[in-house]
């Protein structure tokens, strides 16, 4: 049976795994990714050209996999016409389940949120160790009891700042290598604002509590954060230009020019990070906001976490 370290940082235990794993044959890691955006939404953004959540979180796990680990990587649609829940015996057989984004709410009486909650649940049964980001979030706290609401602050969108640790989150192994306040990607209107009973909380800010969490269901520890570490600046960029309307009638801009001078401007800088005018211009702190390094080392730490329970 999986045993979890329990909050613990990412210490000797979890590197002697990474050098075990990277110097033995013991199989490929296995993860599964569960896209959890609407149909409508990714037709969109096929129309636009804008990658599906699902190949953006692969790209990213994929980034962050220590050298000479090899992971297997499924994608599953809940929210495709043809999709059926899969089994315990099938979720068994992955290491992790990672939770995309999503355009739903987590409370809202939709089916295609409802069955993603029950995929977390069957999941969890699984001893499955789970990771997500925004919805992903939101989806493990209804599922765990929770509570999930509308920002009455209103959308949180683009650059988050002050994301705090709190005390339990400087300790944590999900944090290992990332500073204690940083900034991070963001577009989400709803907030968890009742933890499930047993959350940690290891992360906050002023316009959201809970940003980021771990639960630990069956002796597996399973992480989460609000923000979105699988967006780099182009990503972002695409993606507000494909919600033109919503922007402008959130009053985030007044005229064409500005919009558009923004999605340029964040695109330049992602091609050429050493624009210190448009980083200035902007705020952007290019430690938290541009590579891979610390912008990425939740998913990274997620995946030793892991590689770091082969071995127990």
């Amino acid at each position: 049976m999986r045993s979890s370290l329990l909050f613990r940082p990412l210490t000797t235990s979890m590197d002697r795994a990474v050098r075990y794993m990277s110097s033995m044959s013991t199989g490929p890691l296995k993860v599964l990714i569960v896209d959890g955006y609407a149909s409508k939404s990714k037709a969109e953004f096929d129309k636009l050209g804008i990658k599906h959540a699902a190949k953006l979180y692969q790209e990213m796990l994929a980034r962050n996999v220590p050298r000479n680990v090899c992971v297997e990587f499924e994608h599953i649609y809940p929210t495709a016409n043809d999709y059926t829940q899969p089994t315990t015996a099938y979720l068994q057989q992955f290491d992790g389940c990672a939770f995309t984004g999503s355009s739903l709410s987590a409370y809202a009486e939709e089916d295609d949120a409802w069955k993603q909650i029950e995929l977390y649940k069957l999941a969890t049964e699984a001893r499955v160790s789970l990771f997500g980001s925004c919805w992903g979030l939101q989806v493990a706290a209804v599922a765990l009891g929770g509570k999930v609401e509308l920002n009455p602050k209103g959308r949180e969108v683009g650059i988050g700042r002050k994301v705090m640790l709190t005390e339990a989150g400087r300790s944590h192994g999900l944090f290992s290598g990332k500073k204690h306040s940083f900034e991070a990607f963001m577009s989400h209107s709803d907030e968890v604002t009742r933890p499930p009973d047993g959350a940690l909380v290891l992360a906050g800010n002023d316009h959201t509590a809970v940003q980021a969490m771990s639960v630990v269901n069956k002796g597996v520890e399973s992480w989460f954060v609000q923000y979105h570490p699988e967006y780099d600046l182009d990503y972002f960029a695409r993606l507000i230009s494909s919600r033109r309307e919503r922007m402008f009638d959130m009053g985030f801009f007044t005229d064409e020019k500005a919009f558009q001078l923004y999605i340029d401007e964040f695109i330049q800088l992602h091609n050429d990070p050493s624009r210190k005018d448009i980083a200035w211009k902007y705020g952007i702190d290019q430690q938290d906001m541009v590579g891979s390094d610390i912008k990425e080392a939740e998913p990274r730490n997620w995946l030793r976490y892991l590689m770091s329970m082969r071995l127990s």
